[in-house]
């Protein structure tokens, strides 16, 4: 009798080999797993409709790739032991029998093969395309994002990570010596600066702030961006919370994406 794929699902959720012992039973690492997956959907769709750049999620980004890594290794595992015939997912460790059930057939263990390379896909799927979007926001606006976000002494900054601070660094010193070549040597000196904001108007164009953005309240009650509001107008910024919105849990409103992105870095709205 072929095993029940419920039992293969099962298996498949777990990190450890199958034991008859905790049949049906998910540990604490199969719920973080869903929630990180879900932290991952979530950081993908908002870095998709945020018309600026999102702080880095370091701590996600550090167990989904742990996770990857582990999940590379258990298909290596599993089709190794599937080509030397040496794989048994279901056997019991204590006396070699499977309680009734025969040991998995090959057309078994190619399903499970099948569902951690789907799952492995659908999740290297996500870090691709949120990179990727983040990318494409720093190369627009690569000048903007170094002498807003970066930290001159330390060269860090509060929203990309390390590898992200390195790579735009490196992309604008080819892109100036480009322009050096190619057109800015032969201009007089006065005109050879790209961040120039003479006359009232700079040169350094960063992300519309302004732009219209859905979203959606998570909290259960009220939320409110007041706070935001007022700490904006001590501040004196334009890029900062202007208007002061209320919404219920569960609304869906049109809103400016500057009244709402720090209700969004702090979880309390998503972006739809």
């Amino acid at each position: 009798m072929d095993i029940d794929i419920s039992d293969i699902l099962a298996d498949v959720s777990r990190s450890q080999p199958y034991s008859t012992s905790t049949s049906h039973q998910y540990s604490s690492s199969d719920t973080d797993a869903f929630s990180d997956h879900q932290l991952l959907t979530r950081a993908w769709i908002s870095e998709r409709c945020a018309p600026d750049l999102l702080p880095y999620p370091t701590e996600l980004m550090t167990r989904v790739m742990a996770r990857v890594q582990s999940q590379i290794s258990r298909i290596e595992n599993l089709a190794g032991g599937m080509g030397d015939g040496s794989s048994s997912l279901y056997s019991n460790s204590v006396d070699g029998t499977t309680g009734g059930k025969p040991t998995t057939s090959t057309q078994n263990a190619n399903l499970v093969l099948a569902i951690l390379q789907t799952d492995l896909s659908r999740t290297q799927f996500l870090v691709r395309s949120l990179l990727r979007q983040r990318l494409a926001k720093m190369t627009k606006y690569a000048t903007w994002y170094l002498s807003r976000h970066l930290n001159s002494d330390t060269k860090t900054s509060t929203i990309m990570s390390t590898s992200e601070v390195a790579f735009l660094r490196h992309h604008q010193a080819l892109l100036g010596e480009l322009y050096d070549s190619s057109f800015l040597n032969s201009l007089p000196m006065g005109l050879r600066r790209l961040d120039d904001s003479s006359g009232g108007v700079p040169m350094i164009e960063g992300p519309d702030s302004s732009k219209a953005v859905v979203v959606r309240c998570l909290n259960e009650g009220t939320w409110s961006n007041e706070r935001d509001v007022d700490e904006n107008r001590d501040q004196e910024q334009e890029e900062g919370a202007s208007v002061v919105l209320r919404m219920r849990g569960g609304e869906v409103w049109v809103v400016r994406w500057k009244d709402v992105r720090k209700g969004v870095q702090r979880g309390e709205v998503e972006l739809l």
